[in-house]
C-alpha cells in the first residue's frame, strides 16, 4: 500500500469507475422508473383491465363500451390477482368545457380530456398516489357535489379562479348530449407539464351522474408496490388472463359483445419497446465503463509490473513457480478492486441518494416535451445498481492484473533477475 503504483494509481481508478457506474445507474433508474410510476399512476397502472371494444377506440373515450357490475368486478379482480395489486376504477371521459362570463354567456370553450377516480372516499388511495394533497397550488380537494380539480396552466390559460363554475358538455353512456355544471374546487401542479395543461380530475361518482353510467366504469387499473420488479407485471398479466378466459358467466349487467382484456403498462404506450431500449442502453454504458477499467487497468498493471521485474525475477530465482506468482498477483489485484469497489460504492451511492431524496428540477427542460415524466427527477438507489458497478471494478482489476502478469511467461529468470541488479 505504500507504493502509489501498485495500489493508490489502480485503486484511485476502480473507485472512480465504480462511483460513476453506480451513480449513473441510479441515475437512469430513477429516470426510467419515475417515468413508468407516473405513467402509471396518472394514466395506464401497472395492470389494467378495459373492455377490448374501448381500448380500440379508446381515443373517442367510446363510454358505451364501459364495464358494468363495478363491485362484483372488483371482486373477480381481488380474488385472481396478488394480495399487494390494489384496484382502483377509472372513468377515462371527453368534453367540452364552457367557460361562461359575469352575465353567464360563452366566454371561452375548450376540449378537455379528463379522468373520474374515487376522491371523496375517507379509505381512497387515489389522493395519495397521485400526490394531490401536496400539488394543490390553490383550493382544496373535491368535498361537494360536482367539484372538479384543474391543472394550473390550463386554468391560467382559460382565466378560470378557484370557486368558479363551469359546464362541461359531452355525450352519456347511452349517446345523448348531457350538460352539467362544476365548481372548480382546486388548481393543481402534477409537475408533468403535459398534464397541467389539459388534465381535468373529477370524483367517480360525480362522473356517473353526469354521463349516466350508473355502476359503470371504463377501466379497472392495478398497482404494485413501487419495489415491485418489471417481470412480476408480466407473470400476473399472464395468470389472470388464463382466468379472464375461465369467466363464465360473465356480470349479468354486461353486453353480450364485452370483451375485457387484461394490460400491463408494457402493452400501452409503447412502454415495452422503451423498457427494452433502456436495457440495452443501460447495459452498454456499463459495458463502455468496464472496457475503460479494464483497460486503464491493464495499462497500470504493465507499468507496475515493470517496475516489480526485479522482485518478480528474485522470486521465481528462489524457487516460486509462475503459477504461484500469478495467483498473488491476482488475490493483490482482487483486494485492490474489493477496497476500490467498497469506496466507489460509497461515493457513487451517497450521490444516487441525494438524488433519490432531494431530485433535480428538470421542469424548463421537459417544459415543451409533453412526456410523463415528473419535473423534479429522482435517482433510485437499487440492488442492481451496486452489483451493476462492484462486480465490474473487482472483474477489471483482477482482469488487468493477470493480463498484465502474462508478460512474466516471456521473459527469463535471468533477465528478470539482471533486472534487478541493474536497478
Amino acid at each position: 500500500m505504500r507504493d502509489k503504483a501498485r495500489f493508490l494509481f489502480p485503486f484511485t481508478v476502480v473507485a472512480v469507475g465504480v462511483a460513476l457506474v453506480v451513480a449513473l445507474v441510479g441515475f437512469m433508474e430513477g429516470v426510467f422508473m419515475g417515468m413508468i410510476d407516473m405513467t402509471a399512476n396518472l394514466d395506464s397502472g401497472h395492470l389494467r383491465l378495459v373492455n377490448k371494444a374501448f381500448y380500440d377506440e379508446e381515443h373517442l373515450r367510446p363510454l358505451d363500451r364501459s364495464l358494468a357490475n363495478q363491485q362484483e368486478t372488483h371482486d373477480w379482480l381481488v380474488k385472481h390477482s396478488s394480495m399487494q395489486v390494489d384496484w382502483a376504477p377509472r372513468i377515462r371521459w371527453g368534453a367540452i368545457l364552457d367557460v361562461p362570463d359575469e352575465k353567464g354567456e360563452t366566454r371561452s370553450q375548450t376540449p378537455v380530456m379528463g379522468m373520474a377516480m374515487d376522491l371523496k372516499s375517507p379509505n381512497s388511495r387515489e389522493i395519495e398516489r397521485l400526490r394531490l394533497k401536496s400539488s394543490l397550488v390553490e383550493g382544496d380537494l373535491p368535498k361537494g357535489f360536482n367539484e372538479m380539480l384543474m391543472g394550473v396552466q390550463l386554468a391560467e390559460v382559460l382565466g378560470i379562479s378557484v370557486g368558479q363554475s363551469v359546464t362541461l358538455m359531452g355525450q352519456s353512456f347511452d349517446g345523448g348530449m348531457v350538460a352539467d355544471n362544476y365548481q372548480v374546487s382546486g388548481l393543481v401542479r402534477f409537475g408533468v407539464s403535459a398534464m397541467d395543461k389539459k388534465m381535468v380530475l373529477i370524483d367517480l361518482v360525480d362522473a356517473q351522474n353526469t354521463f349516466y353510467m350508473e355502476d359503470m366504469v371504463t377501466d379497472w387499473l392495478g398497482y404494485f408496490p413501487p419495489s415491485t420488479d418489471l417481470d412480476d407485471y408480466e407473470e400476473l398479466k399472464e395468470s389472470m388472463r388464463t382466468g379472464l378466459a375461465d369467466w363464465i358467466p360473465h356480470p349479468k349487467d354486461w353486453a353480450k359483445d364485452d370483451a375485457p382484456i387484461i394490460l400491463s403498462i408494457r402493452d400501452q404506450q409503447n412502454i415495452g419497446a422503451i423498457m427494452d431500449k433502456f436495457r440495452v442502453i443501460k447495459g452498454f454504458v456499463v459495458g463502455i465503463f468496464t472496457f475503460l477499467m479494464v483497460l486503464v487497468l491493464w495499462n497500470a498493471g504493465i507499468l507496475s509490473g515493470i517496475h516489480r521485474y526485479g522482485e518478480m525475477g528474485l522470486r521465481l530465482a528462489f524457487g516460486e513457480p509462475h503459477w504461484r506468482l500469478i495467483l498473488t498477483l491476482a488475490i493483490e489485484g482482487l483486494w485492490i478492486g474489493f477496497l476500490g469497489s467498497v469506496a466507489g460504492s460509497l461515493v457513487g451511492g451517497s450521490f444516487a441518494w441525494y438524488l433519490q431524496e432531494v431530485g433535480l428540477n428538470m421542469g424548463d427542460s421537459f417544459a415543451q416535451s409533453g412526456l410523463m415524466i415528473n419535473d423534479v427527477v429522482r435517482a433510485r438507489v437499487t440492488t442492481d445498481g451496486f452489483v451493476q458497478g462492484i462486480v465490474p471494478g473487482i472483474f477489471a482489476s483482477v482482469a488487468g492484473t493477470l493480463v498484465a502478469s502474462m508478460a512474466i511467461f516471456q521473459r527469463s529468470e535471468a533477465n528478470l533477475f539482471r533486472e534487478l541488479e541493474a536497478g
